[in-house]
């Protein structure tokens, strides 16, 4: 795996809107509204409204899936598995990623080859690269939650 993982650029871009490309990282919809990230990714491909206290968002692509669960004070989770064709394109995500990271003076803490764990004010996240076997290809799963830490 190419080590340069640790130096390079990455924003977890999206494209889920109606013929408009959005490109929000995901980790700053930690603390807006459901409405919010309905004005940004588009109609969900479902959403879970039963509970007052817990309403989700599901959004997928041919490219990944992802999931915003928010409560009355906003978004407090954020869970998305992006797939790649290759280990290359993966990585250059990921670089991308905690370059971007760095860049906003973000905590990035390496647990070992493509296991990040990522604190900025307000927000955990834990990033993760693998190789589906079963697909053959490789993912990454990215998680943000809300947090205490400022």
């Amino acid at each position: 795996m190419n080590r340069k993982i640790f130096f390079t650029v990455f924003y977890f871009l999206l494209i889920l809107s109606a013929g408009q490309a959005q490109q929000i990282k995901y980790c700053e919809m930690i603390g807006k509204t459901v409405n919010d990230v309905i004005k940004v990714y588009g109609k969900p491909a479902h959403q879970d409204f039963n509970s007052a206290s817990m309403k989700c968002l599901f959004y997928q692509t041919k490219g990944g899936r992802s999931a915003f669960i928010a409560d009355e004070k906003g978004v407090y989770q954020i869970q998305v598995d992006l797939l790649f064709g290759s280990e290359r394109e993966a990585e250059k995500s990921i670089n991308n990623f905690l370059n971007g990271c760095s860049q906003q003076a973000y905590k990035i803490d390496t647990l070992n080859t493509g296991n990040y764990k990522i604190l900025s004010p307000g927000v955990k996240m834990e990033l993760t690269l693998f190789e589906n076997t079963f697909t053959k290809k490789f993912e990454i799963k990215f998680i943000a939650n809300r947090s205490e830490n400022k």
